[in-house]
């Protein structure tokens, strides 16, 4: 593959957090309808660490649950770069990958990135392609010079619609090696929007009524419809919003809202996620005192909910990485595009809110488990046509927003499939 260097700086990128099938036959059967989960479900007693995963990969598991299988596909190598594994929200997302790269005999390269200047990103997407990477899951990154890039070094690339703007689309719409976009811009409808209006309902149920929003820069479109969620709540509860801090620095933003407004905040909603925000409410002597919910998990989610230092944050929302992936492998190996019309963009799974210790406890064990993001392979492998031939693309983008659904995608249901699976 023909590699070329990438000399052009990139501007206007920010820091930006994330928050991230059926039998064998012919056709797989559409996802059944679940309960809605419940307050009191229980981990099971089996849990993930006594399982062997090795014995359920794509290939199938002692009792044949797996009847799909990517045997004889794959051989790509493909890139992602984001924070260091340390990071939470990073690790589940390198699970969900790795997870999926096993499912089709593919190898993950992963860049670690301390920060996100346009330099940064340019030397991340540079590095993978000099790395030999085939494909790249980019997470970040808008600036047309760097999909440019991957178009002449003929890398194929997916994205989320946090990156997609008007300008970028004049150099990716067209592109064989745009695999396409995940998310939605769908505002009050979106998946975003929603899980910023879900998690402030946590604030809502605490009694709150003065809060402040942290977010990232405007413009990032992610982050403007959670933010949008969250103002929507605060409104229709009642609650003031005395402060809102958008950009770059998050830990900025906290100590800033805290030193003015400290004594007469009781809530914080962060659209991003991370430890900044436990450390700076410790840092002002107010734990306990101002509650804090956030997108992303933080690095000791469990561990700060049992002190109290954490309200709500939310769970399977890293499942989008692998919508992502399979994105990319239906470009790569050549079966059948979903979402292929317009921008490319196919729906993203929404998270679920988590604020407590039980609840918590339950989507680590069903979501970042021995099955990371609480797909099972034979749902995943079912995306792709060469995998299971048998159904048109319509049919296949219809099955994913049947995963989609809450019915289907919701704690109590997912944690039955994935028991059902394990044992």
């Amino acid at each position: 593959m023909k590699k070329k260097m990438l000399s052009l700086l990139m501007a206007g990128v920010m820091v930006l957090s994330l928050f991230g099938c059926g039998s064998k036959g012919e056709e797989p059967a559409k996802p059944a309808a679940q309960s809605e989960p419940t307050a009191d479900a229980e981990v099971p007693a089996d849990t993930a660490g006594e399982k062997d995963a090795e014995d359920k990969g794509a290939s199938g598991d002692a009792a044949g649950k797996d009847t799909l299988s990517a045997e004889g596909m794959g051989g790509y190598k493909i890139g992602f770069f984001y924070l260091p594994a340390s990071d939470k929200t990073s690790q589940a997302f390198r699970d969900a990958l790795d997870y999926c790269a096993k499912m089709t005999n593919c190898e993950m390269e992963y860049y670690d990135m301390t920060a996100f200047s346009s330099e940064d990103i340019s030397t991340a997407f540079e590095t993978l392609v000099s790395n030999g990477c085939d494909g790249i899951v980019s997470v970040l990154g808008s600036s047309p010079a760097l999909y440019e890039y991957l178009n002449e070094n003929e890398v194929y690339y997916v994205g989320l619609t946090r990156s997609y703007t008007e300008e970028l689309a004049k150099v990716v719409d067209d592109s064989e090696f745009c695999a396409g976009w995940v998310g939605d811009l769908g505002g009050e409808e979106g998946v975003n929007f929603k899980n910023g209006y879900d998690l402030t309902q946590v604030l809502v149920k605490d009694g709150c009524k003065k809060i402040a929003i942290i977010g990232a820069t405007e413009g990032e479109t992610m982050n403007d419809e959670r933010v949008a969620g969250v103002e929507a709540a605060a409104a229709e509860a009642g609650m003031e919003v005395l402060a809102t801090y958008r950009g770059s620095d998050a830990a900025t933003g906290f100590s800033d809202i805290l030193a003015a407004y400290g004594n007469e905040l009781d809530g914080i909603a962060w659209t991003g996620g991370g430890d900044q925000g436990v450390a700076s409410i410790q840092s002002a002597g107010l734990s306990g005192k101002v509650k804090l919910v956030q997108i992303d998990a933080a690095s000791e989610t469990r561990e700060y909910m049992e002190a109290g230092l954490l309200d709500g944050t939310l769970a399977g929302g890293t499942t989008y990485m692998m919508g992502a992936y399979i994105q990319l492998f239906n470009a790569m190996s050549g079966a059948d595009r979903l979402f292929n019309e317009g921008s490319k963009i196919a729906p993203q799974f929404q998270g679920f809110v988590v604020s407590n210790v039980e609840e918590w406890d339950l989507a680590e064990y069903c979501t970042m488990g021995e099955v990371p993001g609480g797909i099972l392979p034979d749902e995943f492998l079912s995306l792709n046509s060469l995998c299971n031939p048998g159904m048109n693309v319509e049919e296949r983008e219809q099955l994913l927003k049947d995963y989609q659904n809450p019915e289907y995608w919701n704690v109590t249901a997912i944690n039955e499939r994935v028991s059902a699976y394990l044992k």
